[in-house]
């Protein structure tokens, strides 16, 4: 596989103001978008498609009630009504639940669909791809894909591409695509005088005039571990850079030896410190964290741009929000300007009892009147060639046509071993409850690191 340029940040740096009308177009209502009917299950063309049955078990990280979930409740009704010898059901995997996914994948009962499971990032594609849990999608990405040009990995955006392959064999397909950045309350802002911080130093200095206005600078929610663990990694990615951390959680070199680890971890305890993260943020779910950004009580939230369509909702009529990217810091000597981002790519369990149902599933999430309705809806990003941007994120779309990849979010940690999520994100929570300090948490990080590595 080619060396492919990382994304920058500059793709999103202008702050960007993001009404509901141009985002949400369709969950408030409750109507589902129409989508055509025509495709068949193996997108051939001029033969008869196999009779898919049976159930089909989807996981959603769209929990109950959301216009996420909502949007693919619909979609299930519609394959349904394509294949009437099938059943879906959604069961939710996100946050708090995935260790109960897990838990289904290591007992050998896993759903048909899933999100994760597999590293792009690790030659091996991790432990699930590794021991062949994950089933490779190399002969269907081949044949055509409904409403494209050629074949279906022809249809992907080629900065995609690496997301969801493992050396030349591919094992996702993308639902879409996600970037990971600060949210604002552009209204807050405007009555402080704040502007969006380009720098470390910029964005303390506003969470120090917010704080002194009453007003709790950061919101994040203490149950779920990879949305602490975004700010460290931002905080990395700058100071250390890509290549060190990814070798470092590989256990290939000693994380508290590299240049800039101590810097990363000193101004993570310095935000940690400065008590700039909402009252009692260590008992709330997610969901309570990102509402508490739309009621103002938080004026900013680092959270993936999937953030406008799971809490539509839930948003005042007249909220403005503003994004930018993670800011630099002065003397890093990592990458200043990359963006962390990713595909949510669905994978399909080798082991799982309705393996055709499922390939047809992500077929049909692919078709362009799907991922048209997706953007349209959500104002999230497709992962597919000939779908327009939402407003705002034009430019990493752009990137992704021309072949520029992310930093993966989480560092990839998500798809290893649970001795190495542990090493890397039970320090940094322990350092946001306040029980070590940040030089602690990089003496435990690193040598967890090693040792999960053997």
């Amino acid at each position: 596989m080619n060396r492919r340029s990382i994304l920058r940040g500059t793709a999103v740096a202008t702050a960007v103001m993001l009404s509901l009308t141009a985002c949400i177009t369709s969950s408030d209502d409750g109507d589902e978008p129409e989508t055509e009917s025509s495709g068949d299950a193996t997108g051939a063309t001029g033969e008869e498609p196999a009779e898919i049955t049976g159930d089909l078990e989807v996981v959603s990280f769209y929990p109950e009630g959301s216009p996420d979930h909502e949007r693919l409740t619909g979609l299930a009704d519609e394959f349904e009504s394509r294949h009437p010898g099938v059943t879906v059901t959604l069961t939710f995997g996100g946050g708090q639940d995935t260790p109960q996914i897990e838990a289904r994948w290591r007992a050998g009962d896993p759903p048909e669909v899933n999100y994760g499971f597999m590293d792009a990032a690790a030659a091996d594609g991790g432990p699930w791809v590794s021991g062949g849990q994950v089933m490779s999608l190399n002969d269907v990405m081949q044949e055509p894909l409904e409403g494209y040009d050629g074949t279906w990995e022809d249809a992907i955006l080629p900065g995609v591409r690496p997301l969801i392959s493992v050396g030349d064999e591919i094992y996702g397909a993308p639902e879409s695509v996600t970037t990971l950045q600060f949210f604002y309350n552009a209204a807050i802002f405007e009555e402080q005088g704040i502007e969006p911080p380009q720098t470390f130093e910029d964005l303390v200095a506003a969470a120090d005039t917010l704080k002194a206005a009453g007003i709790a600078p950061f919101t994040v929610t203490g149950t779920f571990l990879p949305y602490l663990q975004m700010y460290w990694d931002y905080l990395a990615l700058r100071h250390i850079g890509l290549d060190g951390l990814q070798q470092a959680i590989a256990g290939e070199t000693e994380l508290a030896t590299l240049p800039g680890a101590a810097e990363a971890a000193a101004d993570l305890q310095r935000l940690v410190d400065g008590g700039y993260f909402l009252d009692g943020f260590r008992g709330v779910d997610f969901t309570s964290a990102q509402m508490s950004f739309f009621q103002g009580d938080a004026a900013m939230i680092l959270m993936g741009s999937w953030l406008i369509g799971e809490m539509a909702a839930a948003i005042p009529a007249d909220f403005q929000v503003g994004t930018f990217p993670f800011p630099t810091v002065d003397g890093g000597s990592g990458d200043q300007e990359g963006l962390f981002g990713g595909t949510n790519a669905q994978v399909v369990a080798q082991d799982s009892e309705n393996t055709d149902a499922a390939v047809a599933w992500l077929r049909f999430i692919a078709e362009p009147e799907n991922q048209n309705a997706y953007v349209e809806g959500t104002g999230g990003i497709s992962a597919y060639t000939g779908i327009a941007a939402p407003e705002g994120f034009e430019d990493v779309t752009a990137m992704l046509e021309e072949g520029a990849a992310f930093a993966p979010s989480y560092m990839g940690i998500l798809a290893l071993s649970q001795e190495v999520q542990a090493a890397y994100q039970q320090p940094i929570a322990q350092l946001f409850f306040g029980e070590i300090d940040g030089e602690q948490m990089l003496t435990q990080m690193s040598d967890g690191l090693l040792a999960a590595a053997g």
